[in-house]
Parts: C-alpha cells; sequence; structure tokens
C-alpha cells in the first residue's frame, strides 16, 4: 500500500522493526515496511474481498458530515434562508424529503460515532462497579456489560472518565450539545404518530426541529475533542481529521 493511500478513516498502522517473512509465502517484507491491519470477507465460494481495516468513529463521522453538507447545499439552493418571504418552501417535494433524509442521517451517524469512540475508548479490562438494578446491591460490569448494557449518558459521563482518569464532560459546553444530540437522535430511531402529524408552526413536530438542528458531527465531534485533548497520544484519525467544517 502506498503512502498516498493511507485514508484518515484508517485504523493505526505501523512499520516492522526487522526483515520479516510473510506467512504462507517466500516473502520478505523489509525493514520498514509498513503493516496495516485488514478485514477480508467472503464473497462467494471462490472469492474473498479485502479492505483495509477502518475506525468506526471516523467512517460514522465522515458520514455524518457528507450527509450534512448534502442537505446544506439543498437547503442554499432552495433559498429558504435568503428570501425576505414570509412564507418560504423548498424547490420541490422531493427536495424538501431530500433535505429531510439527509439531516436525519447525519444525525443518527453522528451519536453512533459518540458510541463507537467511547466503546473503543474504555479500557480491555477495566471493571465498572455500580447499582445498575438495586440501590442496595453492587454489580461489577466487564468491558462487554459495559457496551451492552448502559447508556451512552453514563458511558460518556462517568464510565470513560474514570477509566481513563480524565475530567467529565457533563456540565460542560459540549454535553448541552450533546444532549440536544440525543434528544433529536431519540425523536427519529422512536418515531412516535404524534411528533410527525401535519401541523402549524405553533406546534413543534420532528419535522420543525430538522429544519431547525445545529450541526449535529460538530456537536459529536466538540465531545470527542473534550476527551482527546486530556490523552496523552491522539488517535491518528483524529490529527488527519478534515478541518473544514
Amino acid at each position: 500500500m502506498s503512502e498516498a493511500d493511507n485514508d484518515w478513516r484508517m485504523e493505526d498502522f505501523g512499520f516492522l522493526a526487522e526483515d520479516t517473512r510473510i506467512p504462507g509465502t517466500n516473502q520478505v517484507a523489509p525493514r520498514g515496511s509498513q503493516v496495516t491491519r485488514r478485514s477480508i470477507a467472503k464473497l462467494n465460494k471462490n472469492k474473498h474481498v479485502s479492505i483495509v481495516l477502518p475506525n468506526a468513529t471516523a467512517l460514522c463521522l465522515s458520514s455524518a458530515k457528507r450527509s450534512w453538507d448534502s442537505a446544506q447545499k439543498i437547503r442554499k439552493r432552495s433559498g429558504i434562508d435568503s428570501s425576505i418571504k414570509k412564507e418560504v418552501s423548498f424547490e420541490s417535494t422531493s427536495e424538501s424529503f431530500d433535505y429531510i433524509e439527509a439531516v436525519m442521517e447525519s444525525i443518527v451517524m453522528s451519536f453512533t460515532a459518540l458510541e463507537d469512540f467511547v466503546n473503543e475508548n474504555i479500557p480491555d479490562d477495566y471493571l465498572y462497579h455500580c447499582n445498575r438494578k438495586s440501590e442496595i446491591i453492587l454489580e461489577t460490569l466487564d468491558k462487554q456489560e459495559i457496551e451492552r448494557w448502559l447508556s451512552l449518558d453514563e458511558k460518556l459521563s462517568i464510565v470513560l472518565p474514570q477509566s481513563r482518569n480524565m475530567e467529565t464532560p457533563k456540565g460542560q459546553r459540549c454535553w448541552e450539545g450533546y444532549r440536544e444530540l440525543r434528544k433529536i437522535r431519540d425523536r427519529i430511531i422512536h418515531m412516535k404518530k404524534e411528533d410527525r402529524r401535519s401541523s402549524g408552526p405553533e406546534i413543534p413536530t420532528i419535522w420543525h426541529k430538522l429544519l431547525k438542528i445545529n450541526a449535529s458531527h460538530m456537536q459529536a465531534k466538540a465531545v470527542i475533542d473534550f476527551f482527546v485533548k486530556q490523552s496523552d497520544k491522539p488517535p491518528r484519525w483524529y490529527e488527519e481529521y478534515p478541518r473544514k467544517t
């Protein structure tokens, strides 16, 4: 793999400290060669496909930003923000639906990026002691149980800070952005009939909220920034994250 093919969304890679024979071959990789982790999937009984192992947080943030950018292009093209009219609309029904789809995609992927980030940064051997089912009985959860049973709120505000000896984002400005993101994400995932009805401007349905939401990928990134700034070594993808927002 050439250096130019080292996409910012890749997992970390390393370099050989000495000449090394490649398993299953007669080839020898020279010292200094890049070592990149891969995932190999079976397409059918005669064919496999190999991909470089991506970082899930980076993929989700990238997807969220791409969807957000797509939505903003539609919105700008419609002129609903620049128009001086009191009542405005998108150029077509299809355009309005494309906008809503893109914003929802961005919100869901932004929230998923935070899930991925916290799960990959809690140490594998960390044990969390909590009163999950009872105020009297103390439970001990391992990494898999933490990932499965605890809410993202608890993992971000308590578990990750404790496991990494960091400050909690709770009470910080980024936490307010996270709470806003979580609320609108939950409204999308668990959409109620009442929240998607036909209404006037006085009733705040989910459609209204999607027209006024802040950039969700930036809300997620702000929480990640809070933790990364407390770490000794930022993830590779973070250091190479495209800075244009």
